[in-house]
């Protein structure tokens, strides 16, 4: 289970957002220190980003909050920069530190190449993600 930080993963983002409407929106539980958008992987589902906020009181808030953009339910967990989530660890001992950066940490292994979505600490229930009590 990842801990509480200051640092974001948003799932199911409109396909055409920008960062500074990213940053609109989560501005209202605190400051904003950066937003990176990810790309897009598959064909299905919203996009990915991770916001980092200044505070973790306001990414606990924005946590902890129900997120809407639009028509869309947002989703977010708590990311560790330059961690590899559980679901991709061992699949290649080959990795290289460089691939070892923030750009992984929405990684899920699966048929096609990769996807973003949930980290492993989140599966769906009744349409709402929830935190999984036995890791």
């Amino acid at each position: 289970m990842v801990r509480e930080t200051r640092h974001l993963w948003v799932g199911n983002l409109p396909e055409n957002v920008r960062e500074e409407k990213i940053i609109e929106h989560f501005k209202r539980y605190g400051r904003v220190e950066s937003v990176k958008i990810l790309p897009k992987r598959g064909s299905e589902g919203g996009v990915a980003a991770f916001v980092d906020f200044v505070d973790i009181k306001s990414a606990q808030k924005a946590h902890n909050s129900v997120n809407k953009m639009g028509d869309r339910d947002l989703r977010t967990d708590y990311n560790e920069p330059g961690t590899i989530p559980s679901a991709a660890r061992g699949l290649d001992d080959t990795v290289s530190i460089a691939s070892r950066s923030r750009e992984v940490s929405g990684f899920r292994g699966g048929g096609g190449g990769p996807a973003y979505g949930p980290p492993p600490s989140l599966h769906a229930r009744e349409g709402r993600y929830e935190r999984r009590l036995d890791g």
